[in-house]
């Protein structure tokens, strides 16, 4: 494959990629010594006047996450790293196909001995690749944090482990969303809209199936259902086992969109540059 292609592809890519990375790592470094600084006791305290419906929307029982462990879990959806994984998929996703082509390169790219395929399939691996970084730094971020804290006396850093290959899942997913998005339009804002507006209704979905049991099997309606990190953390038996039902589900369904999107892009029309 075109060498010249890669380069630019991990060009594009590495600004945002390292400045992610080192939010992601510093974030979760610095949630770990937060955690520490409260007592187990007062924080038991606090939780047992949050209302009941809290404990929904959490996904885990309070008494679970009245435990360092489970404190440390909640950081794994913390809108820190919500914001890092949604910017990295959108940022990415976006600018495959509408990116190039609302900025009038896609033509020149492709006036190049490139292949459609080729460009989507280097685009994909750099951005897979990315988010496997940006999970990892999850999970090291928590290492170090427990490490400097002390904290790695009592808690277990291989815990965390489904947690962060869940996070990589979802964000493979939401990337892979972006590019099928993508590859079916023109401009990168309109790519933008139409996945924010996805995602904003996914959410709403999940919320919604967690706050009333009478509505749970929507939660089957939503790629965030099978999002649970949290869950994987504080139930350490059985993590792999919910991890491969969880995770298998996102990259497969993240396949599925890569798929759509090499169809899409590689029999649609690429209009000239104004």
């Amino acid at each position: 494959m075109n060498l010249a292609l890669w380069i630019k592809t991990v060009g594009d890519a590495r600004l945002l990629l390292a400045g992610l990375t080192l939010l992601m790592f510093g974030f979760n470094w610095l949630f770990v010594w937060l955690t520490s600084l409260v007592e187990l006791g007062a924080f038991s305290v606090f939780l047992r006047a949050m209302p009941a419906e809290m404990e929904s929307l959490i996904g885990v029982p309070f008494a679970k996450v009245a435990t360092t462990t489970g404190r440390i879990a909640l950081a794994y959806i913390d809108p820190v790293v919500i914001f890092t994984m949604v910017t990295w998929s959108f940022a990415r996703g976006s600018d495959v196909v509408s990116g190039e082509i609302g900025r009038g390169t896609m033509e020149i790219l492709l006036a190049q001995p490139v292949s459609r395929r080729q460009l989507l399939v280097c685009h994909s691996v750099v951005t897979t690749a990315g988010s496997a970084l940006l999970a990892l730094a999850a999970w090291l971020g928590t290492c170090q944090g427990l490490a400097a804290t002390g904290l790695i006396t009592e808690v277990e850093p291989r815990h965390f482990i489904p947690a962060a290959v869940n996070l990589f899942a979802a964000t493979f997913f939401l990337t892979a969303l972006t590019t099928a998005i993508s590859a079916c339009d023109n401009q990168r804002w309109r790519t933008l809209g139409i996945v924010g507006a996805i995602y904003i209704v996914e959410l709403l979905v999940k919320i919604v199936a967690r706050m009333s049991p009478k509505f749970h099997r929507l939660m089957y309606l939503t790629f965030l259902g099978a999002f649970e990190p949290q869950t994987l953390v504080v139930y350490p038996e059985r993590a792999w086992e919910i991890s491969l039902r969880y995770d298998g589900t996102l990259i497969g369904l993240g396949l599925v969109a890569y798929l759509a999107a090499a169809v899409i892009f590689s029999h649609r029309d690429i209009p000239a540059p104004l």
